[in-house]
C-alpha cells in the first residue's frame, strides 16, 4: 500500500514538472511572436523592448537599432520589400546558467520584393531572469566570440546552430 502511494506521488510530481516546463515553452514562444510582429510592423519601440538589457546599455545601441530599422524602411520603399511572414519555432530546452534562463528558437523570415522572395532561417537566443519576461538576441547578429563578450551569461551548453544561407525564390514573370 505504501509503495503504491509513493509511486503515485512520484508520478504526480513528474506530471507537475512536465506541465510547468510546457507552460514555460508557451510563454517563451508567445513573447517571441510578439517581438516578431513588432519587427514585421517595423514598430521600433516594441521591438527594442525585447532586446536584452545588457545589449541596450552599450553606447549607441538604441541608435543602431533605429538605423537598422531606418535602413530596412529605405530598402522597403526603394525595392518594394515587404516582410511576408516571421515564423517562430518551438523553444529548445531551457538551461539556467548564472541565474539566467536561456534557450534557442528557430526563426524563419520570408521577405518579398519586386524580384522575388527571400527566405532566411536563423536562431533566436531567448534570455530571462524570471521566466515571465523574455528577451531575444538574433544569433546571426553576433559571431560566437562576439556573443560571449557581450553576453557573458550565455551558457556554453547552449547549442546555436550554424547560420544557413538564405534561399532566393525568383518571381515568375
Amino acid at each position: 500500500m505504501m509503495k503504491k502511494f509513493f509511486q503515485l506521488l512520484l508520478i504526480l510530481f513528474f506530471a507537475q514538472q512536465s506541465a510547468v516546463a510546457q507552460n514555460m515553452q508557451t510563454v517563451i514562444k508567445a513573447e517571441a511572436l510578439k517581438m516578431a510582429r513588432a519587427f514585421a510592423a517595423l514598430d521600433l519601440e516594441t521591438y527594442a523592448s525585447f532586446t536584452y538589457p545588457t545589449l541596450l546599455q552599450e553606447k549607441g545601441s538604441k541608435e543602431k537599432i533605429k538605423q537598422g530599422v531606418d535602413s530596412i524602411e529605405k530598402y522597403r520603399q526603394q525595392f518594394g520589400i515587404k516582410v511576408k511572414s516571421v515564423l517562430i519555432g518551438n523553444p529548445s530546452t531551457v538551461i539556467t546558467y548564472k541565474d539566467i534562463m536561456q534557450c534557442t528558437l528557430p526563426q524563419t523570415i520570408t521577405v518579398e520584393a519586386f524580384m522575388g522572395s527571400m527566405i532566411s532561417e536563423s536562431t533566436l537566443i531567448g534570455l530571462s531572469k524570471d521566466g515571465k519576461t523574455w528577451y531575444f538576441v538574433d544569433a546571426l547578429a553576433y559571431n560566437r566570440a562576439n556573443v560571449k563578450s557581450k553576453l557573458p551569461e550565455l551558457s556554453p551548453m547552449l547549442v546555436i546552430p550554424p547560420m544557413k544561407q538564405p534561399t532566393l525564390i525568383p518571381k515568375v514573370p
